[in-house]
């Protein structure tokens, strides 16, 4: 791979991440506070829609980490 699109790689990479745990967050804010959050969504992301989308996060949110954590460890041993 070339330098372009190991830094294009990295960047969809690292912004993915940080949006599923912004979500990963919310929806768990969700959960647990979910009156302040049906106020602030306006009635968009209830209890139960917050639970549903929390627990289908996890599978994304692991392999999406897992990716972030290896391809930064093969970086790092291709620089060396």
């Amino acid at each position: 791979m070339n330098d372009d699109r190991i830094r294009l790689v990295r960047k969809i990479l690292n912004w993915s991440l940080l949006v599923l745990v912004i979500l990963y967050i919310v929806t768990g804010f969700g959960i647990t506070q979910f009156r302040i959050v049906e106020q602030l969504t306006m009635g968009l992301l209830t209890k139960s829609l917050s639970f549903k989308i929390h627990f289908n996060l996890i599978i994304p949110f692991i392999i999406l980490l897992a990716l972030h954590v290896s391809f930064s460890s093969l970086l790092k041993l291709r620089r060396k």
